[in-house]
């Protein structure tokens, strides 16, 4: 199961990398790139996927303290967020310096540096405002992401009733009506988790419940790779929901989703240990998946200025493609890679978070 979850998560983040290639101020303006017209529905399964893993790695470790899993979430998120903020503001100040016009869309200087500090806070999607931290769009779905794991390890890992409700409406709160819409989204992967581990579905559910789930994910997402506007959800990215204004059509995604787990956990199950060369490349790849959502737009961006400023020349929109992976590969080599180094040095430079926490080196 764990090789099928990391080639989703890696195909997830190539679509909805490759989707934004389609925007005309990415190279050779107007040429249409590889991926779908809409990512957002590639978000929502990123978001499916997080349910089931945070659900399997707290179902797997035990006397696992909310403290810890707190630390480690924020761990996980700020070594890839905070160096791609800060890549991110550098590559944005240069490229409007060298070709203004590449960022007119995408782009509002009012009060960045607020907008940077409240980004780096996973609060930017917070209530009924969208800020968005220079170029980086896509940035949105990590304060919807940073607010599931606070909202859901509080209510698995606090340890009195009093506790879990008293944390988890607090997050509730402080995340806002918008971002909670889409939670459903995410708790289907929690679900679909619980699901594969103590139902084990036969051999007859589980072909009709791939052939149900397959059928609606193929016939929805399909026809959008080629035809899709924001406009056939009205409301999607415009106050006052933003990115959660098509949750009807998010949820429906989510479940298919969700199905379709449940039915191969028949075939893959979770005591599965993948020891193929072709899984741990899989896995490989799935180690840059988050580095290549966090950073790809900024990068798009900056190259695209640099070939609209004459700076980079005889660079066709697929090369201009490749480019952009290759350096969203070497920032995921030394941000995302060594994860577990960057955690051991932050006890190791802050001891007292081993004592107050009770985390495990």
């Amino acid at each position: 199961m764990s090789s099928l979850l990391d080639f989703l998560r890696f195909s997830a983040a190539i679509a909805v990398f490759l989707g934004h290639t389609n925007f005309y101020w990415f190279f050779c303006g107007h040429v249409s790139g590889l991926g779908p017209q809409n990512g957002q529905d590639y978000v929502i399964i990123f978001f499916v996927l997080s349910g089931f893993v945070i659900s399997w790695s707290i179902d797997r470790k035990k006397d696992y303290h909310f403290k810890q899993y707190l630390f480690d979430r924020m761990v996980r998120l700020w070594s890839v967020a905070l160096p791609a903020l800060c890549l991110g503001a550098v590559l944005d100040h240069l490229g409007r310096s060298i070709h203004p016009q590449t960022y007119g869309s995408i782009f509002s200087a009012d009060h960045l540096g607020l907008k940077y500090l409240i980004s780096g806070l996973f609060l930017h999607e917070s209530w009924f405002v969208s800020i968005r931290p220079g170029t980086n769009g896509p940035f949105w779905s990590l304060s919807y992401e940073f607010f599931y794991y606070l909202i859901f390890g509080a209510i698995a890992l606090l340890p009195s009733l009093k506790s879990k409700l008293l944390v988890g409406l607090t997050f509730c709160l402080v995340a806002g009506p918008k971002i909670l819409i889409l939670f459903p989204c995410w708790l289907v992967g929690c679900v679909s988790y619980w699901g594969c581990k103590k139902l084990k579905p036969n051999a007859l559910v589980s072909w009709v419940l791939l052939v149900f789930s397959l059928y609606f994910l193929i016939s929805t997402l399909a026809p959008r790779w080629v035809s899709w506007t924001p406009t056939n959800f009205p409301g999607l990215g415009v106050s006052p929901l933003f990115y959660s204004a098509k949750y009807l059509d998010d949820f429906a995604i989510a479940l298919a989703l969700g199905l379709l787990l449940l039915s191969l956990s028949r075939w893959f199950t979770l005591e599965m240990k993948p020891i193929s060369w072709l899984a741990t490349l899989v896995r490989t790849c799935s180690k840059c998946s988050f580095s290549l959502y966090a950073i790809h737009f900024p990068l798009m961006a900056f190259l695209s200025a640099l070939w609209a400023g004459g700076l980079l020349k005889n660079i066709s929109h697929l090369n201009a493609t490749l480019l952009v992976f290759l350096c969203c590969s070497v920032f995921a080599l030394l941000f995302e890679a060594p994860l577990k180094w960057y955690r051991s040095l932050i006890i190791r430079t802050l001891p007292f978070l081993a004592q107050k926490c009770g985390i495990r080196s």
